[in-house]
């Protein structure tokens, strides 16, 4: 019963962490779009949400080495264009 309660917290702070990162994600592209007046880019950002998981794969296992490195969402949105 506790492996259960485990895999349920787990799966809860997956989908928090998932959805904090599109929110970021869609927040950098939102204040870019609006500085550089992209009537498009905006129209669909408006159409988006920060719930959606297509472009996650959930399965398999992951190793993650930062080499105390953050992650720059800023550098990723830079030559991101929605068209």
């Amino acid at each position: 019963m506790l492996s259960l309660e485990i895999s349920n917290q787990c799966g809860r702070l997956l989908s928090i962490i998932i959805i904090y990162y599109n929110s970021a994600l869609l927040s950098r592209l939102l204040q870019k779009y609006e500085d550089i007046g992209n009537t498009r880019g905006l129209a669909l950002l408006r159409r988006m949400s920060p719930v959606a998981w297509q472009h996650i794969f959930l399965n398999g296992h992951y190793t993650f080495i930062s080499e105390g490195k953050e992650l720059d969402l800023d550098a990723m949105i830079e030559g991101l264009t929605l068209s």
